[in-house]
């Protein structure tokens, strides 16, 4: 009767183990599921071999299953040490540490199935039918010795699970805590039935681990199904998320929401109603600039008695294999940069006919740019635009009309290119920016754009109507240049666009 009831919980613990390694498996996008895999894959391993030993009928056919129960038994510890320090974020060392963990788990493994003929751990053994189908042996040598191994694997996970309790909030306790349970009911087992086996107070060997490995199955199922152990990124990364000052957001391959930090909710507290699996669109207030951004970056504001305005940078989360696994959004407040700008712009430094910066300010503004893109690995291009026939302008329409041009001019390009690019006027009817963070296509088409626009515009003076075009010249900005060698490329390029027949955009690297 007992050994029914054991085979029961064995059997029920072997399917709970299968349902919590097949849940990980297809429901977890998270790296740290490997080991937890493998521990489970040896946790059934362990189980199968116990079951075996409770359904045998003579001494080889249990001999044999406790031999499959070794392998689950010391390679699941081993793997569950792995397991813990990883999901902890500690680092375990994979030549000096994890490979002798798992040479010295297969050498036992080894011992145990060739004991037969050197007596090292089973010097002889008989089938047990008691109180139920168990192996009972004469320990060997190696017996006591040997038997420590999984005991010390668990330990030192309990270790590390400890020493993190005092670290994480209480947001993550309740999962680690948890965790902890499930290492320790083994290990209290395996503990107990080590010291009856010494003290001589088990002569049947009766084992108490397999049993107490449903329990911690139990525990398991909570923890993964229930606590959701396993994220795209561990929670030692999210915990930190939650004290930097930009706002992260955690989205799938599909935009849909994983999680926030508390800067992001602040931001959009519109997050804080979206269930996990939502659209982050579907998020009230969602910005419309950041709405198709799958990649870089782009700028919103958000309209309150002290506007507020931010960048939104989008970075992808690629697997080992390069596929595209989740997204990280972040919110940076520009607002200081954006108030910044506009307090100078009514200083001294802007030229005081078309708003824009001027010469030297310009170059004050854009050498530290330049050293702030250079620090972050940014690209950088300077460009130079010049009004086609502005000296006809002058002699046809008037000084005042072609002060007017110039002013239509700079609003033009101020509305085309990026609120951060650098713009300026770099002397008569001649404009200098200065773009960062953007690659070559990128480049070229924004001043395709401005050239466009340009042509596309008529300025309105006195009832007159002047059309305009621009020539510009763009160069990339080398780490061999400086402000003014950058700019001269610029120039020369520019020069190129006028010699072809004007209204045009020229490259330096083409010329």
């Amino acid at each position: 009767m007992l050994n029914t009831i054991l085979v029961a919980i064995v059997s029920l613990a072997l399917g709970m183990s299968v349902l919590v390694g097949l849940y990980a498996l297809f429901r977890s996008q998270s790296y740290k599921r490997n080991y937890f895999l493998l521990m489970q894959a040896m946790i059934i391993f362990y189980l199968f071999g116990h079951l075996l030993e409770l359904t045998s009928k003579n001494a080889p056919e249990a001999f044999t299953a406790v031999k499959v129960l070794y392998v689950g038994s010391y390679l699941a510890t081993v793997f569950c040490f792995f397991f813990i320090a990883d999901y902890c974020n500690v680092r375990i060392h994979p030549v000096f540490i994890k490979l002798p963990m798992v040479l010295a788990a297969l050498a036992i493994i080894f011992t145990m199935w060739t004991t037969d003929y050197h007596k090292l751990i089973y010097i002889d053994y008989r089938l047990d039918t008691t109180y139920a189908h168990i192996l009972s042996f004469t320990p060997g040598p190696l017996y006591s010795i040997l038997h420590n191994y999984p005991a010390a694997c668990l330990l030192l996970a309990m270790v590390i699970v400890i020493h993190q309790l005092r670290k994480w909030n209480n947001r993550y306790r309740k999962q680690l805590l948890l965790l902890l349970l499930c290492i320790s009911i083994p290990f209290i087992a395996e503990t107990i039935y080590f010291i009856t086996i010494l003290a001589g107070i088990n002569p049947h060997h009766i084992y108490f681990t397999p049993h107490s490995v449903a329990i911690m199955s139990f525990c398991l199922y909570l923890n993964v199904i229930r606590l959701n152990i396993f994220e795209v990124i561990s929670i030692a990364t999210v915990t930190a998320m939650d004290h930097i000052r930009e706002g992260f957001i955690l989205v799938d391959e599909n935009n849909n929401y994983l999680s926030a930090n508390p800067v992001a909710t602040h931001i959009l507290p519109g997050i804080t109603d979206l269930v996990k699996g939502e659209s982050i669109f579907a998020a009230d207030g969602w910005p419309i600039e950041v709405q198709n951004l799958d990649s870089g970056s782009a700028e919103f504001s958000k309209n309150c008695e002290n506007p507020k305005f931010y960048r939104a940078s989008v970075s992808p989360i690629l697997a080992k294999n390069n596929s595209l696994m989740a997204k990280i959004i972040l919110f940076s407040d520009i607002t200081d940069n954006v108030n910044l700008l506009k307090e100078l712009e009514n200083a001294a430094y802007i030229d005081s006919l078309t708003g824009l910066y001027n010469r030297k300010h310009f170059i004050e503004l854009a050498s530290v740019d330049i050293e702030r893109a250079l620090r972050l690995n940014q690209s950088i291009y300077t460009a130079m635009l010049d009004l086609d026939f502005f000296k006809n302008v002058n002699d046809t329409y008037g000084h005042a009309a072609g002060d007017t041009v110039l002013k239509a001019t700079a609003g033009i390009i101020r509305q085309t290119i990026r609120s951060y690019d650098l713009l300026g006027r770099y002397g008569g009817e001649e404009f200098l920016l200065l773009l960062t963070a953007i690659d070559a296509p990128e480049a070229h088409r924004l001043m395709e754009r401005i050239r466009e626009n340009m042509e596309h515009s008529i300025v309105n003076y006195e009832g007159i109507e002047i059309n305009i075009t621009c020539s510009i010249g763009l160069a990339r900005f080398l780490e061999s240049d400086t402000l003014e060698s950058s700019v001269k490329k610029a120039d020369d390029a520019l020069y190129v666009a006028k010699k072809s027949g004007r209204n045009q955009v020229k490259v330096y690297t083409n010329i």
